[in-house]
């Protein structure tokens, strides 16, 4: 079996990359969103659903 690349660094060194990934998640989480980008996801999403829904629709 091949060993992955973790099994390779340091548990230290492992424990400092999972911390300073933690920091950036907390950081991205309370980052304020503008409504703008908000209301484009929607739309993206919505859009995404829509073409399920045709491709579903064309494979009956």
């Amino acid at each position: 079996m091949s060993r992955s690349s973790d099994d390779t660094i340091s548990p230290r060194l492992r424990l400092a990359i999972d911390r300073k990934i933690a920091s950036l998640l907390i950081a991205i989480e309370q980052e304020k969103v503008p409504e703008r980008l908000t209301n484009l996801a929607v739309q993206l999403q919505n859009a995404l659903v829509e073409k399920r829904r045709c491709k579903a629709k064309k494979e009956d």
